[in-house]
């Protein structure tokens, strides 16, 4: 099994999701984070100091597929991803093992 993550600015999720729920995907893990940019945001000021912000707000979604379908699903994240302005990353990483708690589901039947 693989694990599929990918970091996108937040104006690019819905097209994402539409586009992971038209490929078949049944549970994505969505999370709020902040990416560092080189060249500063803005600049905020907290009591008289000022601090230039180089963090941008981006959504890291994480889905588990199985190995036949990881290709398949970076294409479905990159293509819908990859509408308009902003970029984002998505990495694959190996997974050894699953398990569905309620269940006690393995492999791939935790999926």
């Amino acid at each position: 099994m693989k694990l599929v993550t990918a970091v996108l600015p937040p104006h690019r999720v819905p097209d994402v999701m539409r586009a992971l729920q038209s490929f078949g995907v049944r549970g994505v893990t969505v999370t709020e984070v902040q990416g560092y940019v080189p060249v500063p945001l803005r600049v905020e000021i907290y009591r008289g100091t000022e601090y230039r912000v180089n963090l941008a707000p981006r959504i890291r979604l994480d889905v588990l597929t199985l190995d036949f379908d990881a290709t398949d699903l970076v294409r479905v994240i990159r293509s819908a991803g990859a509408r308009g302005t902003g970029g984002g990353t998505v990495w694959v990483t190996p997974v050894e093992e699953v398990i569905r708690i309620r269940t006690r589901e393995r492999g791939p039947d935790a999926v």
